[in-house]
């Protein structure tokens, strides 16, 4: 009894030392609230902002995350990940949230807000729907020129993200209003939701005078139900038969749920949309591999540029490892890597044409490589 008694002690001043605690604030984040002028409801707006941002030479583009009281930290913790090992490119990441107290729980008033704000019509099934139409006039005319004017952002690769009813919401910006965003990560999409409406939208897109274009990556659970899986499916097959300005990607994830896919499709989505995965090649030529075989090098770090079966083969040496990876070609000047940190090379060439330099990226980090001198 002592024993306790002198645990509790020292537990109470301990404490009494500690002062009152306040929430903790994620490094590199902003938050502020902004009420709509449209429909009148207050958003609670959090921004992640990519490490180096103040000595960027190019800005990064805005990537719009719904549901963000639940996704944002998922979001950005993902890209700050992808950017470290090179595979996708830094984002400004923009969550719209709600402004509840708590924001980890899933309340009642939580659900009723993305209910109204994820979906174009209202539904006997699931009242309080139909408000999406003003939920785009809220970010297109207010929230994307206040961010994208603050950071200086980007707008030509500007992306939009959500998952559930925030993936219909996607799914729906990108065939009835296309020109606002021109990257969508379309998650486990509630395309049941009035069905078959989503799927009208498709038709109306074509005849559109601005058509769809950019990129879009579609993630379902391989362990959800059968209106989500194959609805999902046959968007994608729709989307990819119907735009030939949009690269459509799409992957069932094995053994996922409807909550556990979210971590998994957000990665790859980042990676399909603003990064090399997924992205098309061409056949690496000759001539293109006689001129980029080498030995590259940039403050004193050496990478290895040889022919293989394939076509072009880079190796350097790494920590103590020799590191191996076959390439790709995207153009005649650019080839890239999918394992060894997904890099990039860019040729530079004089005037004459020739090749003088590699502009590549490796590692994370962007140098321009020259040719190692021969021994």
């Amino acid at each position: 009894m002592l024993r306790t008694y002198a645990a509790a002690a020292t537990f109470l001043a301990l404490t009494s030392t500690l002062g009152a605690q306040s929430p903790v604030a994620t490094i590199g984040t902003e938050q502020f609230m902004l009420t709509s002028r449209g429909n009148g409801v207050e958003y609670r707006i959090d921004v992640w902002l990519p490490a180096g941002l103040d000595t960027m030479t190019v800005r990064p583009p805005i990537f719009v995350v719904t549901d963000g009281n639940l996704a944002f930290h998922t979001a950005h913790e993902i890209n700050a990940m992808l950017g470290i090992s090179g595979e996708a490119s830094p984002l400004i990441i923009v969550g719209v949230s709600y402004p509840e107290k708590d924001g980890r729980g899933y309340t009642p008033i939580y659900a009723a807000s993305r209910t109204r704000d994820y979906t174009p019509t209202n539904i006997a099934s699931w009242p309080g729907g139909g408000g999406s139409a003003a939920f785009v006039a809220f970010l297109r005319d207010e929230l994307i020129p206040f961010v994208e004017g603050r950071y200086r952002a980007d707008s030509t690769q500007r992306g939009l993200g959500g998952h559930s009813l925030g993936g219909l919401f996607a799914t729906y910006v990108l065939l009835q209003h296309p020109g606002i965003f021109s990257r969508y990560w379309i998650g486990s999409p509630s395309l049941w939701w009035d069905a078959p409406l989503a799927f009208t939208w498709v038709g109306q897109a074509k005849q559109a005078s601005t058509k769809p274009h950019g990129r879009v990556y579609l993630t379902v659970g391989g362990d959800e139900s059968d209106v989500m899986v194959p609805p999902m499916r046959r968007m994608a097959a729709e989307l990819k038969r119907a735009f030939p300005a949009l690269r459509v990607g799409s992957q069932v994830f094995p053994d996922e749920s409807h909550g556990s896919v979210v971590g998994p499709s957000l990665s790859r989505a980042m990676r399909f949309l603003y990064g090399d995965f997924g992205r098309p090649t061409i056949p690496i030529s000759p001539a293109t591999r006689a001129e980029f075989t080498g030995d590259w090098t940039a403050a004193g770090f050496t990478v290895h540029l040889r022919p293989s079966p394939t076509g072009l083969q880079m190796s350097f040496v790494y920590g103590g490892n020799k590191l191996v990876d076959e390439m790709f070609a995207a153009s005649r000047d650019t080839l890239f890597t999918r394992k060894t940190g997904a890099t990039q090379w860019v040729a530079v060439r004089d005037a004459k044409g020739k090749i003088t330099a590699l502009r590549g990226t490796l590692l994370g980090a962007t140098q321009e490589y020259t040719r190692a001198a021969k021994r």
